[in-house]
């Protein structure tokens, strides 16, 4: 590991342990304390969404049309070349 990345990982240890080691004197949140309002900030309630959906049955004006399926589902290019012609020019 590069000395970043345990750079990074001590970071992200030390914060989440003054997040959950942090307190105030009167056992209230402070209005102008930073982590406070970023803590009660970042949880929002997400409202449940329903979506309806209704389908109609499309009326076909046109027939379809059928065309008939190749009789080969794969064609060797190699195969049907035309014979050599020899070079007699």
């Amino acid at each position: 590991m590069s000395i970043l990345g345990i750079l990074c990982i001590a970071l992200i240890l030390l914060t989440g342990i003054v997040h959950v080691a942090h307190f105030h004197a009167q056992g209230i949140k402070d209005p102008d304390c930073a982590l406070c309002v970023t803590a009660h900030q970042a949880v929002q309630v997400a409202a449940v969404v329903v979506v309806i959906l209704r389908s109609q049955p499309v009326v076909q004006r046109i027939a379809e049309r059928v065309e008939p399926a190749p009789r080969q589902r794969f064609v060797l290019k190699l195969a049907n070349r035309p014979p050599p012609v020899p070079d007699f020019a």
